[in-house]
């Protein structure tokens, strides 16, 4: 039985391969999203909008702010909620929608990261980085598993960032 499977792998392997060569050839071209992009915009909102939750939503937006910028071939600057930069038609907006769920005396932060442009359907992007969680910690509110957490959903979200983090 060992042997017939050995052989069926033997002789399946290069059509395995030669299927998977596209796939990945398509997933390391950039989203159109970023064709002509001249500025990238960060938005943060970090649920419930509390006053509690105020400098965590500063702080993940700089720190995004901060990492998107490190080798972006366009500006990066923090917008807010109703900023008309937003539907700029040569800006992609960085969303991060974040929630604080309280665990007795834990709380965990869970987040995600989606470039939006105001264009045409078929620049969308369907699926960006994964959704994501990481502890908050007691004092100060910032942990090092928050900050990367949002390195790597920036990895998988930024063309200049892909495989630095």
């Amino acid at each position: 039985m060992r042997s017939s499977l050995k052989r069926w792998l033997v002789r399946a392997l290069p059509a395995l391969a030669a299927c998977a060569l596209p796939a990945v050839a398509a997933a390391t071209t950039p989203a159109l999203i970023w064709r002509g992009a001249a500025r990238i915009n960060v938005q943060c909102l970090v649920q419930p909008t509390i006053a509690a939750n105020a400098d965590l939503q500063r702080r993940m937006c700089e720190h995004v702010r901060r990492r998107a910028a490190a080798g972006s071939p366009v500006p990066v600057d923090v917008v807010t909620l109703g900023d008309p930069k937003v539907l700029d038609s040569d800006s992609v907006t960085l969303l991060v929608h974040a929630s604080v769920q309280r665990f007795g005396s834990q709380r965990l932060l869970t987040f995600s990261v989606r470039p939006f442009r105001l264009s045409a359907e078929q620049d969308a992007v369907l699926f960006a980085a994964a959704p994501r969680a990481a502890a908050l910690a007691a004092a100060g509110e910032w942990s090092r598993a928050l900050a990367m957490a949002l390195d790597n959903a920036l990895a998988e979200t930024l063309p200049w960032r892909a495989g630095r983090d």
